[in-house]
Protein backbone atom coordinates (compact mmCIF):
# COMPACT_ATOMS: atom_id res chain seq x y z
CA UNK A 1 0.00 0.00 0.00
CA UNK A 2 1.46 3.17 -1.05
CA UNK A 3 0.23 6.68 0.72
CA UNK A 4 0.07 4.68 4.04
CA UNK A 5 1.18 7.04 6.23
CA UNK A 6 -2.43 8.47 6.73
CA UNK A 7 -5.90 9.62 5.37
CA UNK A 8 -6.55 6.63 3.22
CA UNK A 9 -4.01 4.84 2.70
CA UNK A 10 -3.51 4.01 6.56
CA UNK A 11 -7.48 2.64 6.75
CA UNK A 12 -7.53 0.88 4.08
CA UNK A 13 -4.09 -0.54 5.38
CA UNK A 14 -5.60 -1.73 8.64
CA UNK A 15 -8.73 -3.27 7.01
CA UNK A 16 -6.29 -5.23 5.00
CA UNK A 17 -4.14 -5.97 7.98
CA UNK A 18 -7.64 -7.13 9.69
CA UNK A 19 -8.64 -9.23 6.92
CA UNK A 20 -5.18 -11.02 7.50
CA UNK A 21 -2.95 -9.67 5.26
CA UNK A 22 0.23 -9.11 5.64
CA UNK A 23 0.86 -5.17 4.87
CA UNK A 24 3.55 -3.66 3.62
CA UNK A 25 3.11 0.59 4.41
CA UNK A 26 4.89 2.64 1.65
CA UNK A 27 5.33 6.48 2.36
CA UNK A 28 7.72 9.15 1.80
CA UNK A 29 6.76 10.38 5.75
CA UNK A 30 8.83 8.19 7.74
CA UNK A 31 7.28 9.87 10.80
CA UNK A 32 4.09 9.37 10.21
CA UNK A 33 4.68 5.45 8.55
CA UNK A 34 5.84 4.89 12.40
CA UNK A 35 2.74 6.28 13.63
CA UNK A 36 0.93 3.85 11.29
CA UNK A 37 3.11 0.85 12.21
CA UNK A 38 2.73 1.77 16.04
CA UNK A 39 -1.02 2.36 16.04
CA UNK A 40 -2.27 -1.16 13.81
CA UNK A 41 -4.74 -3.02 15.27
CA UNK A 42 -3.16 -5.85 17.52
CA UNK A 43 -2.39 -8.79 16.53
CA UNK A 44 -1.84 -7.69 12.44
CA UNK A 45 1.05 -8.01 10.65
CA UNK A 46 2.71 -4.47 9.37
CA UNK A 47 6.20 -3.38 7.62
CA UNK A 48 7.19 0.34 6.84
CA UNK A 49 9.23 0.85 4.05
CA UNK A 50 9.84 4.79 2.92
CA UNK A 51 10.20 5.47 -0.51
CA UNK A 52 10.13 8.39 -2.58
CA UNK A 53 7.46 7.37 -4.92
CA UNK A 54 8.64 10.28 -7.58
CA UNK A 55 11.93 8.29 -8.14
CA UNK A 56 11.43 5.29 -10.42
CA UNK A 57 14.71 4.10 -9.51
CA UNK A 58 14.02 3.72 -6.07
CA UNK A 59 10.30 2.39 -7.22
CA UNK A 60 12.25 -0.52 -9.00
CA UNK A 61 14.84 -0.84 -6.25
CA UNK A 62 11.72 -1.58 -3.74
CA UNK A 63 9.72 -3.82 -5.57
CA UNK A 64 12.60 -6.20 -6.16
CA UNK A 65 13.62 -5.87 -2.32
CA UNK A 66 9.84 -6.84 -1.47
CA UNK A 67 9.88 -9.37 -3.58
CA UNK A 68 13.65 -11.43 -2.22
CA UNK A 69 12.67 -10.67 1.15
CA UNK A 70 8.70 -12.00 0.76
CA UNK A 71 8.40 -13.49 -2.85
CA UNK A 72 5.77 -13.18 -5.01
CA UNK A 73 3.58 -9.78 -3.90
CA UNK A 74 -0.22 -10.49 -5.39
CA UNK A 75 -1.79 -7.51 -4.36
CA UNK A 76 -0.61 -3.97 -4.76
CA UNK A 77 -2.19 -0.74 -3.80
CA UNK A 78 -1.29 2.48 -6.10
CA UNK A 79 -2.30 5.22 -3.58
CA UNK A 80 -0.35 7.76 -2.60
CA UNK A 81 -1.60 10.97 -4.09
CA UNK A 82 -1.33 15.17 -3.16
CA UNK A 83 -4.09 17.31 -3.53
CA UNK A 84 -3.43 21.46 -4.91
CA UNK A 85 -6.34 23.76 -4.90
CA UNK A 86 -5.30 27.02 -6.40
CA UNK A 87 -6.79 29.45 -9.28
CA UNK A 88 -5.98 28.18 -12.62
CA UNK A 89 -4.89 31.76 -13.47
CA UNK A 90 -2.21 31.36 -10.51
CA UNK A 91 -1.06 27.50 -11.77
CA UNK A 92 2.09 27.28 -12.93
CA UNK A 93 4.09 24.40 -14.86
CA UNK A 94 5.81 23.32 -11.70
CA UNK A 95 2.75 23.05 -9.91
CA UNK A 96 1.15 21.14 -12.15
CA UNK A 97 4.23 18.76 -12.86
CA UNK A 98 4.34 18.64 -8.89
CA UNK A 99 1.14 17.06 -8.76
CA UNK A 100 1.65 14.98 -11.81
CA UNK A 101 5.17 13.40 -10.59
CA UNK A 102 3.04 12.19 -7.64
CA UNK A 103 -0.52 11.30 -8.40
CA UNK A 104 0.61 10.21 -12.21
CA UNK A 105 3.99 8.90 -12.46
CA UNK A 106 4.35 7.82 -8.97
CA UNK A 107 1.37 5.69 -10.07
CA UNK A 108 2.48 4.44 -12.96
CA UNK A 109 6.01 3.54 -11.64
CA UNK A 110 3.80 1.41 -9.04
CA UNK A 111 2.21 -0.26 -11.25
CA UNK A 112 4.81 -1.00 -13.74
CA UNK A 113 7.81 -2.23 -11.12
CA UNK A 114 5.35 -4.50 -9.45
CA UNK A 115 3.40 -5.24 -12.32
CA UNK A 116 5.95 -6.32 -14.55
CA UNK A 117 6.46 -9.06 -11.53
CA UNK A 118 3.49 -10.22 -11.32
CA UNK A 119 3.18 -10.87 -15.14
CA UNK A 120 6.76 -12.61 -14.73
CA UNK A 121 4.92 -14.50 -12.27
CA UNK A 122 1.84 -15.99 -11.06
CA UNK A 123 0.08 -12.60 -11.48
CA UNK A 124 -1.74 -10.44 -8.92
CA UNK A 125 -3.98 -7.57 -8.70
CA UNK A 126 -3.28 -3.78 -9.35
CA UNK A 127 -6.12 -1.33 -6.88
CA UNK A 128 -4.98 2.22 -7.96
CA UNK A 129 -6.56 5.55 -6.67
CA UNK A 130 -8.24 7.69 -8.51
CA UNK A 131 -11.35 10.35 -7.31
CA UNK A 132 -14.92 11.43 -8.96
CA UNK A 133 -12.85 14.70 -9.60
CA UNK A 134 -11.29 12.82 -12.70
CA UNK A 135 -14.69 12.52 -14.29
CA UNK A 136 -15.14 16.17 -13.98
CA UNK A 137 -13.57 19.90 -13.61
CA UNK A 138 -13.83 21.80 -10.67
CA UNK A 139 -12.89 25.25 -9.85
CA UNK A 140 -9.64 25.72 -8.71
CA UNK A 141 -9.10 22.09 -8.87
CA UNK A 142 -7.70 21.79 -12.23
CA UNK A 143 -4.45 20.33 -11.53
CA UNK A 144 -5.90 17.71 -9.25
CA UNK A 145 -9.12 16.83 -11.89
CA UNK A 146 -5.94 16.28 -14.73
CA UNK A 147 -4.24 14.16 -12.70
CA UNK A 148 -7.08 11.85 -11.38
CA UNK A 149 -8.04 11.74 -14.97
CA UNK A 150 -4.58 9.98 -16.10
CA UNK A 151 -5.15 7.49 -13.06
CA UNK A 152 -8.84 7.01 -14.54
CA UNK A 153 -7.20 6.20 -18.38
CA UNK A 154 -4.29 4.42 -16.65
CA UNK A 155 -6.43 1.90 -15.12
CA UNK A 156 -8.49 1.11 -17.87
CA UNK A 157 -4.79 0.95 -20.17
CA UNK A 158 -3.10 -1.27 -18.15
CA UNK A 159 -5.69 -3.87 -17.69
CA UNK A 160 -6.45 -3.78 -21.13
CA UNK A 161 -3.03 -4.86 -21.86
CA UNK A 162 -1.72 -6.93 -18.83
CA UNK A 163 -4.99 -9.18 -19.21
CA UNK A 164 -5.67 -11.92 -18.01
CA UNK A 165 -2.48 -12.60 -16.03
CA UNK A 166 -2.99 -8.98 -14.28
CA UNK A 167 -6.13 -7.73 -12.86
CA UNK A 168 -6.07 -3.73 -12.85
CA UNK A 169 -8.94 -2.17 -11.10
CA UNK A 170 -9.60 1.65 -9.08
CA UNK A 171 -10.86 3.03 -6.56
CA UNK A 172 -13.09 6.60 -6.97
CA UNK A 173 -14.07 8.00 -3.76
CA UNK A 174 -15.51 11.44 -3.45
CA UNK A 175 -14.81 14.01 -1.19
CA UNK A 176 -13.14 12.49 1.86
CA UNK A 177 -12.11 13.63 5.39
CA UNK A 178 -8.56 13.68 5.04
CA UNK A 179 -5.81 15.69 6.39
CA UNK A 180 -4.80 16.71 3.01
CA UNK A 181 -7.62 18.46 2.07
CA UNK A 182 -8.49 19.64 5.52
CA UNK A 183 -7.79 23.41 4.58
CA UNK A 184 -10.44 22.79 1.89
CA UNK A 185 -13.51 21.46 4.51
CA UNK A 186 -12.66 24.11 7.18
CA UNK A 187 -14.98 26.29 4.84
CA UNK A 188 -18.68 25.34 6.82
CA UNK A 189 -20.71 26.65 3.97
CA UNK A 190 -18.38 24.50 1.58
CA UNK A 191 -18.64 21.37 3.79
CA UNK A 192 -22.84 21.55 4.48
CA UNK A 193 -22.64 22.00 -0.04
CA UNK A 194 -20.77 18.72 -0.53
CA UNK A 195 -22.75 16.43 2.25
CA UNK A 196 -25.84 18.03 0.99
CA UNK A 197 -24.69 16.78 -2.52
CA UNK A 198 -24.25 13.55 -1.60
CA UNK A 199 -27.60 10.92 -1.43
CA UNK A 200 -26.32 9.39 2.22
CA UNK A 201 -26.27 12.93 3.54
CA UNK A 202 -22.80 12.71 4.69
CA UNK A 203 -18.95 12.83 3.27
CA UNK A 204 -17.49 10.17 3.83
CA UNK A 205 -14.16 9.02 6.49
CA UNK A 206 -11.07 7.21 5.52
CA UNK A 207 -12.61 4.28 7.19
CA UNK A 208 -15.36 4.00 4.58
CA UNK A 209 -13.18 2.44 1.97
CA UNK A 210 -11.75 -0.50 4.07
CA UNK A 211 -14.36 -3.25 2.95
CA UNK A 212 -14.07 -2.29 -0.77
CA UNK A 213 -10.19 -2.12 -0.59
CA UNK A 214 -10.42 -5.87 1.02
CA UNK A 215 -13.21 -6.35 -1.15
CA UNK A 216 -10.87 -5.44 -3.92
CA UNK A 217 -7.71 -7.82 -2.57
CA UNK A 218 -10.15 -10.87 -2.21
CA UNK A 219 -11.50 -13.41 -4.86
CA UNK A 220 -15.04 -11.66 -5.15
CA UNK A 221 -12.92 -9.18 -7.65
CA UNK A 222 -11.49 -11.88 -9.59
CA UNK A 223 -13.97 -11.35 -12.66
CA UNK A 224 -13.04 -7.30 -12.52
CA UNK A 225 -10.28 -5.05 -14.47
CA UNK A 226 -10.41 -2.05 -15.84
CA UNK A 227 -13.48 -1.23 -13.11
CA UNK A 228 -13.51 2.30 -11.87
CA UNK A 229 -15.53 1.81 -8.59
CA UNK A 230 -17.25 4.83 -7.05
CA UNK A 231 -17.49 5.15 -3.14
CA UNK A 232 -18.59 8.63 -3.16
CA UNK A 233 -22.18 8.40 -1.39
CA UNK A 234 -24.71 8.56 -4.25
CA UNK A 235 -25.66 11.68 -6.42
CA UNK A 236 -28.85 13.34 -5.35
Amino acid sequence: MTGAASGLGRAMSYALARAGARLIAVDIDATALRETERHRPAGTELVIEQTDLTDEAAVEDLAERLNARFGEIHVVFANAGIVLVKPSIELTNADMARVFDINVLGTFATARSFGRRMLAGRGGKLILTTSQAGNHGSARWTAYCASKAAVTSMTESLAAEWGPTVTVNAIAPGAVRTRINQHVLDDPEYLAALAGSTAVGRLAVPEDLGPLAVFLAGPGSDMMSGTVVSIDGGKK
